[in-house]
Order: structure tokens, then sequence, then C-alpha cells
């Protein structure tokens, strides 16, 4: 049975168009995030490329990771050895999830909510996790981490943008937004060239306890 990678990738093969994430879900029947997620990690692999407003179409000539080869005859069990400490978690793993509860803390203190990670309805009623979500489910927002995310402009776009469309979806909400920690000079650019993209949706920029709107 073909992987979802693979059934992407053919479909976006056989219509030899840019499809967006809802028209590629629809057509494989496959929730909307599942298919962000895949299509990321086809990008990373340089099979496909994504556009600023979340289109993917497929890269002329990319081929299909070759297959893993077979395992090896298992081996007689090594002699065992000191278990030590756990390994710390990457810096930058460590380093975002540290902001996410900064943010949290920061953003329930203005609005004078307490907002938590949680999930809210999308178009079809999926749930899709957020950062920051009230009791009520009237605000909801997404701390969005850019410094993994590529080095180049158009990558950090590509996450900006795929981000404003995911929570601008969100229903029954009065309050959407996304808040950054880093790259504020990308943040900036991209709101000079796509702010029209935005449709409701609030960008903030947090840095210690300062919080400025970007948007």
């Amino acid at each position: 049975m073909p992987t979802l990678e693979e059934r992407i990738v053919e479909h976006l093969r056989t219509k030899g168009a840019s499809l967006d994430d809802g028209e590629l879900a629809e057509a494989l029947g496959v929730h909307r995030p599942l298919i962000a997620e895949t299509c990321r990690q086809l990008e990373a692999q340089g099979r496909v490329v994504r556009n600023m407003a979340g289109g993917t179409r497929t890269v002329p000539g990319a081929a299909a990771p070759a297959p893993a080869p077979a395992p090896a005859p298992a081996a007689a069990p090594p002699a065992r050895v000191p278990v030590g400490p756990p390994r710390p978690a990457p810096v930058e793993a460590t380093v975002e999830s540290t902001f996410s509860d900064h943010a949290r803390r920061v953003l329930s203190a203005r609005w004078g909510t307490s907002l938590r990670r949680g999930l809210a309805a999308l178009p079809g009623g999926d749930g899709h996790p957020f950062e920051l979500v009230s009791g009520n489910g009237r605000i909801v927002g997404d701390v969005i981490w850019l410094a993994n995310r590529g080095r180049s402009f158009e990558a950090k776009s590509a996450v900006i943008a795929e981000a404003v469309l995911i929570v601008g979806h969100v229903t029954n909400a009065d309050r959407r937004f996304l808040v950054f920690g880093e790259e504020r000079d990308a943040v900036s650019r991209w709101v000079t060239r796509y702010r029209l993209l935005l449709d409701g949706v609030e960008l903030w920029f947090l840095e210690a306890d300062r919080l400025e709107r970007l948007a």
C-alpha cells in the first residue's frame, strides 16, 4: 500500500498543478493538519515546493527516497553497560517550549483570561491543536517558531502563511492571532508583502515582557 507521501506526490503529478492543503485533504480523504505536516516533510526532502499561500507542487525530476535496506541478521546481544543520565533536550526545542509557556502567561494577563494549550474547531468539525486557547474558545492563537524552519525568507514565509491560514479558519473565535519570539525582521517583511492574507488574524511579537503588535 502506498504511503501518504507517495499518494500526495502521485496526485500532484497527475493534476500537474499547485494544490493547497484543503484540496489535497479532500482528494485523498485525509485530515488537513496531517496533509500540511506531510507536505512540509516532502519539502524538506526536496520532492515538493510550497508557495506563500500554502499551495504545493512537485519538483520536476525529484526522486523518491531509496527504500531502507533489509535488516541484517540478528546478532548476539551486546554486553550490558552502565546507563548514564538522560541526554538533555536540544537547546532549540527547550527554548521554544519555554517561550510558549512565557507567551501563555503574558497574553493571559494582557487579555484577562486563562489561555491554555488545547483544540479549536476548523471547518468540518476537525479539532486542531493550538498553544493559546481561552476556556470558552473565543480567543485562539498559536506560537510560531521560525528558527528551525529553513534559512531562506521564502521558507519562513511559507510557514507564516500556513499558520495564518490555519488559525484564520478557526470557527466561533472572536480573536485569532499568532505570536512570535524571534525572527522579527522576517515577520515584519512578511507583513509588508502579504498583509492582505491576514483577514483579521493578529500578529504579535513578544520579547521578554514587551508585547508588540505587528499587524
